[in-house]
């Protein structure tokens, strides 16, 4: 082989397995959208009937809806809440940071599905800890999960509570990688505090802020496990979203051609938003 083309027959192994793994899966999901799913095989051709199929559900715009509230809101609060934690850690010095970090990165590092089921023992009608609690204090009953808006912001605070451990340790560590001589110039100058974190810290924090932002917005949209398991969608419809609405094509009335579609849709948004991101941010390498 020419020296030139080398390194080639280094990577053709790797790149076989990520083909195997990551790609033929999605190429796989193309060929299966565009047939009619009879127990789990293909049988006629479709072409766009899946797709046209979608468009057209009555349904669709509202989950569509919901699952851009959810998604907004939830990645919002946690780089927000994250990013203050990350700061306050930062100041705190090695021994006493480390500490509240093992108690921040404890909901990350659990379960997803455990972590809900938590939440949904603590909330649930009449047998819920909040409710014996409020119970033995006299006060009315609560049923956070009985109502629309109650219900999406208990889902919101439970993503936002799961989450918010890897994303304050992404942005410790871009915190730690900021030398200290920035801000004594800074301090030195007469910047104060506010000024310091806008015009040097948070500039400075792009690169990690960049990574949790598509990492959360691509683990909320696309996560099942935890509207399935404390709400399963309710009430009614008001905590249903997408991938939700893919779980019970595929595995509850069994539409597969449209759960595939509807998946490969969202793939290829999640594409589109994960560019949107690189993009506003003016990325550069």
């Amino acid at each position: 082989m020419h020296p030139k083309y080398t390194g080639i027959q280094y990577i053709i192994p790797a790149f076989a397995l990520l083909t195997l793994v990551l790609f033929s899966p999605v190429f796989y999901g193309v060929w299966f959208s565009l047939f009619h799913i009879q127990y789990g095989a293909a049988t006629t051709f479709a072409g766009v009937q899946n797709y046209q199929d979608l468009l057209a559900d009555p349904t669709l715009p509202g989950t569509l809806q919901r699952s851009i509230i959810f998604t907004g809101a939830a990645v919002s609060i946690t780089i927000v809440l994250s990013l203050a934690l990350a700061v306050w850690i930062h100041k705190l010095g090695e021994r006493r940071g480390f500490l509240v970090q093992m108690v921040v990165i404890v909901p990350w590092i659990i379960s997803t599905v455990v972590a809900t089921l938590l939440f949904r023992w603590v909330f649930v009608n009449d047998i819920g800890l909040a409710g014996s609690i409020v119970k033995m204090m006299g006060l009315d009953e609560i049923h956070l999960l009985n109502s629309p808006h109650s219900a999406m912001a208990l889902l919101i605070a439970v993503s936002v509570w799961k989450r918010i451990g890897y994303a304050v340790i992404i942005l410790l560590a871009g915190l730690k990688g900021i030398p200290d001589d920035y801000e004594e110039a800074a301090r030195i100058d007469g910047a104060t505090p506010w000024q310091i974190f806008r015009r040097i810290t948070f500039p400075l924090l792009k690169t990690p802020l960049l990574l949790v932002a598509i990492v959360l917005t691509l683990s909320n949209l696309n996560t099942v496990e935890t509207p399935l398991v404390l709400t399963g969608g309710g009430p009614g419809d008001a905590t249903r979203i997408l991938p939700m609405d893919v779980f019970d094509r595929a595995f509850i009335t069994y539409d597969l051609g449209s759960a595939t579609a509807l998946a490969l849709a969202m793939f290829f948004g999640n594409v589109l938003l994960v560019l949107a991101y690189v993009r506003l941010a003016k990325w550069k390498t």
